[in-house]
């Protein structure tokens, strides 16, 4: 499973990247990929209970296209090893001209099983004060001591809007 939402992640970017193809004199071919510098963001902190850390950051941005991603790792302080007692990560991916969306995260806790979520929203209508979307969600949690859990998933419409709101005059 972990292998098919990497290489699925992995396709998903190379085919939404915009390459240009060059030519040079001799007839060798080059592609040029977009680069523009990103702000990344790192977070810790330490609390009665344990320490954590977290990392953040738009991996791809175009025109059209948006990546971002998000991993964390956190311990408990009166665990045994260095390893951590929970971590996960998630990829955020916007088509911008459409408000279209898609995620996909895992979250483990070593002996206790991985919970892995993803999810899709589709813009139907969008226009100044009023917005309708589809969603669908889904998730799962494997191993642990309670086994593989059913598949969770649904599918939601929602529909938002601006209003504005006078006093009323007689």
């Amino acid at each position: 499973m972990k292998y098919f939402v990497l290489v699925a992640t992995l396709l998903a970017v190379a085919v939404a990247m915009p390459f240009d193809i060059f030519e040079d004199e001799e007839g060798e071919q080059y592609y040029a990929v977009p680069v523009s510098r990103e702000k990344r963001q790192t977070k810790w902190g330490a609390t009665n209970t344990g320490f954590g850390v977290s990392h953040q950051g738009t991996i791809l941005n175009s025109n059209n296209h948006q990546l971002d991603g998000s991993a964390y790792a956190s311990k408990n302080w009166g665990s045994h090893g260095i390893k951590p007692d929970q971590f996960g990560g998630q990829l955020d991916y916007s088509h911008k001209p459409s408000g279209s969306s898609a995620f996909v995260g895992a979250d483990r806790i070593p002996g206790y099983g991985t919970d892995v979520s993803a999810g899709l929203k589709q813009n139907l209508y969008q226009n100044k004060n009023f917005g309708v979307d589809v969603t669908g969600q889904y998730g799962r949690h494997f191993g642990g001591p309670g086994g593989t859990g059913k598949p969770q998933s649904g599918v939601f419409l929602n529909a938002h809007g601006t209003f504005k709101v006078e006093r009323y005059k007689p």
